[in-house]
């Protein structure tokens, strides 16, 4: 007896563990389906939903209001991606942040490098006086993206036994206009959902 008890704690024989894809999936709204692959968690949405446009960065897009959107709009599937990875050690993250400290250092005595701080600047844009400050900027900026492309990802947060990590595509479809509204009320709700379960 004590035997098969430990069997079923340790999930063997068939016996269900803990599955945070899972219990995920019992907390999505009514129509959303938690998908994991190898190397991919899609969360996404059954029923299309009408595109009725696009909001401007920073405006109210939570609410319920009736969207306008023609019966000819294009339609689309809701979804969220995260890319996952086996779980990172505690030695591998604070290495990575070591290294990107690093990066940022480099990053910041770039400006001193190529002098940015005597070149004039007009609500926050650089405005260069003759050929030499605008070599600068140029040489500046190039620098920049050559070094920034150095910085490692961390992931966002560990689910279970895997590390997840989001980007922009993640959230690409957060800005649509979509009919019906609380189709993406609940979109936004997941992101956060998501947020609360990983550790």
């Amino acid at each position: 007896m004590r035997f098969v008890l430990v069997l079923a704690l340790l999930g063997v024989g068939g016996w269900a563990v803990a599955d945070p894809v899972r219990d995920l999936q019992r907390s999505l709204p009514n129509g959303w389906r938690a998908i994991r692959s190898s190397g991919e968690l899609v969360i996404r949405r059954d029923a299309p939903v009408r595109i009725a446009g696009k909001y401007y960065p920073g405006s109210q897009h939570m609410s319920n209001a009736p969207v306008l959107a023609p019966p000819v709009a294009p339609k689309t599937v809701l979804e969220m991606r995260y890319r996952l990875e086996p779980a990172w050690t505690a030695a591998k993250l604070d290495a990575t942040r070591a290294a990107n400290a690093k990066v940022y250092a480099e990053l910041v005595a770039l400006r001193a490098r190529f002098r940015l701080d005597d070149i004039p600047t007009g609500k926050g844009t650089p405005l260069p006086r003759n050929v030499d400050e605008q070599q600068r900027i140029t040489a500046h900026d190039a620098a920049y993206q050559i070094t920034l492309a150095r910085l490692i990802q961390l992931p966002r947060c560990t689910l279970g036994g895997t590390a997840l990590f989001d980007s922009s595509a993640t959230y690409q479809q957060l800005d649509l206009m979509v009919d019906p509204p609380i189709a993406m009320r609940e979109a936004y709700a997941i992101v956060e959902l998501v947020k609360r379960r990983c550790r």
